[in-house]
């Protein structure tokens, strides 16, 4: 597998973590229709061209996407990051009040997803 394959694998598969769909990951980045659809096909390496944007867009430093590292790393969403920072910053409650807060929010997430979490 050479390099670019391996970049391509990399970008698309933030893009389906991060995404509902290539076409929102598509409107976010000013893209073409069916773009995405071209580059997990291989038809297109167009994303190296606009790499800074792409890696800004799915919060992922360019080197560290270029070379790899990313992958030893749980990715986390930017999203993902504030909440635990956000959970983070309430260490300072009491106990009682910390486990309602963590109770709040999962069941908030479940509600909101339909129950399916």
């Amino acid at each position: 597998m050479d390099d670019t394959q391996k970049i391509r694998e990399r970008v698309t598969a933030l893009i389906s973590r991060q995404f509902e769909t290539d076409a929102a990951f598509e409107r976010a980045c000013e893209l073409p229709p069916k773009t995405v659809s071209n580059w997990r096909r291989g038809r297109s390496a167009s994303y190296m061209k606009i790499l800074p944007r792409v890696c800004d867009l799915l919060g992922v430093d360019v080197k560290e996407l270029l070379s790899g590292e990313m992958e030893s790393v749980p990715f986390m969403t930017r999203e993902e990051t504030a909440l635990l920072e956000a959970f983070r910053r309430a260490r300072n409650l009491p106990n009682g009040e910390r486990a309602a807060l963590l109770h709040t929010l999962l069941t908030m997430i479940r509600l909101s997803c339909g129950g399916n979490t």
